[in-house]
């Protein structure tokens, strides 16, 4: 493999000193229009690119600032500005983790928001360039998106999860299918047959759905056809109630694989039934430990994290732009035996009296 064009190989072929290349290249006004039109259209011939953190390094010597506080952006592009965190919803906070694992390699990560009013994505690329900001984590998109356009040339960057479709960037998300596949597996090892999948919540993030899905139709078929139960979609929140429990009376499973809890225990609880008794419930996300399910278990804390140490990887080489071939690494959640359920919430039983009307 070539090794990349660096500073000097800019300067030899432009036949000037290697600070007068760096000059150029920041568009200095110390250097002439014609000269730095001409390093300028040499380093892309070249195809050379700057070393954020070399170039952080050069900063922090001129601004008598320490390294150790280089930046790494966290973007978010929810509706709000910190709508894509706790308690603004519970899907995966991968940040608190990312920011641990920053702090502990020398970084500080900070989040910004795309949706700021009267934000572009170059306005946005020149905020964080003006701050020698270079390596992006991309988190979790809003339902509905699937893409974020920027300067990608610019940055070092890899996403979290799986709502990111466009660009295609080095990923790291949990591995759906190998967690649907080790529930599916405990569930027959404990003596299973009848294995339902409802999706009970809406499923943002497609990728994952698909997945979880992909992992239950395959294993389904170890099942003789009479107990081959089929997929419970999900329905918007004045069906769903309804539409779960005729396919629970129809189909009658011996066990639920379900993406959460909470909208399954509020329909049964608004017609006087109540887990296990109404069916026994395993969970693919069971993020809520204290409630006692049985299920898979994933800390988004490490997804986090490994994101950091891709960016701070890529930041040492000086890889920034869109990746010829995207690594993508998944990390599969782990099975955690439930201790019992605790109680419902006060909060949800409120609520699931209040539906119970609708729901008959």
């Amino acid at each position: 493999m070539p090794q990349p064009a660096t500073l000097q190989d800019v300067a030899d072929k432009a036949g000037v000193h290697r600070s007068t290349v760096s000059l150029a290249l920041r568009n200095n006004a110390r250097i002439s229009v014609e000269v730095r039109e001409r390093v300028q259209r040499i380093a892309r011939e070249l195809d050379y690119r700057t070393n954020p953190l070399v170039t952080a390094l050069m900063r922090s010597r001129r601004t008598h600032q320490a390294a150790k506080h280089v930046v790494l952006a966290y973007v978010t592009n929810h509706p709000t500005r910190y709508g894509w965190r706790p308690p603004h919803h519970d899907r995966p906070d991968y940040f608190p983790g990312a920011a641990a694992r920053a702090t502990e390699l020398g970084y500080k990560l900070e989040d910004f928001w795309l949706g700021e009013p009267g934000m572009t994505p170059a306005r946005f690329a020149q905020i964080l360039l003006s701050r020698g900001i270079n390596g992006l984590l991309i988190g979790r998109l809003p339902p509905g998106m699937s893409e974020i356009q920027l300067p990608w040339e610019h940055f070092s960057a890899v996403a979290l999860g799986l709502t990111l479709d466009r660009p295609d960037l080095h990923r790291v998300s949990e591995d759906a299918f190998a967690s649907a596949s080790d529930a599916m597996n405990r569930c027959l090892a404990k003596g299973y047959r009848r294995i339902g999948f409802v999706m009970s919540e809406p499923d943002d993030s497609p990728n994952m759905g698909d997945r979880w899905l992909g992992a239950f139709l395959r294993l389904q078929l170890r099942l003789a056809p009479e107990n081959r139960i089929p997929f419970c979609e999900y329905r918007p929140p004045t069906e769903f109630g309804g539409h779960f429990l005729r396919w629970l009376d129809a189909n009658r499973p011996d066990v639920v694989l379900a993406t959460h809890a909470g909208p399954i225990e509020e329909v049964l609880a608004a017609h006087g039934r109540r887990l296990p008794h109404a069916v026994e419930l395993f969970l693919l996300i069971n993020d809520k430990l204290r409630r006692g399910f049985s299920g898979i278990h994933l800390d988004p804390g490490i997804l986090g994290s490994l994101a950091v140490d891709m960016v701070v990887g890529m930041l040492h080489r000086g890889e920034t732009g869109l990746p010829a071939s995207p690594h993508h690494v998944m990390v599969p959640g782990r099975w955690v035996e439930g201790a019992g359920l605790s109680p419902l919430p006060e909060a949800q039983t409120r609520k699931s009296t209040g539906r119970k009307r609708a729901l008959r």
